[in-house]
């Protein structure tokens, strides 16, 4: 079962969201990956080993990184039933 996390924080399944709440999000992820999505990495374990990277993805890897196909597969699921 993928998760969805809202604004808020809580998370449900993609499985319960509203059909205007998953058409909202899709749209939304769309946008936001023809703007870019800025990905952050970091890590180390004692001071002098700490190391932080950021850059930004669009199209496909925006989309790949966002789980569009989660929620694209959601809305065809219940278009198959309906």
């Amino acid at each position: 079962m993928r998760e969805h996390r809202m604004k808020d924080g809580t998370e449900i399944a993609i499985s319960d969201m509203t059909d205007s709440h998953l058409d909202n999000t899709i749209s939304l992820i769309e946008r936001r990956a023809k703007e870019g999505v800025k990905l952050s990495h970091g890590g180390g374990s004692e001071p002098v080993d700490f190391w932080y990277d950021e850059k930004t993805v669009r199209g496909q890897e925006a989309l790949d990184v966002l789980r569009y196909s989660d929620y694209v597969a959601e809305r065809s699921h219940r278009e198959a039933g309906a």
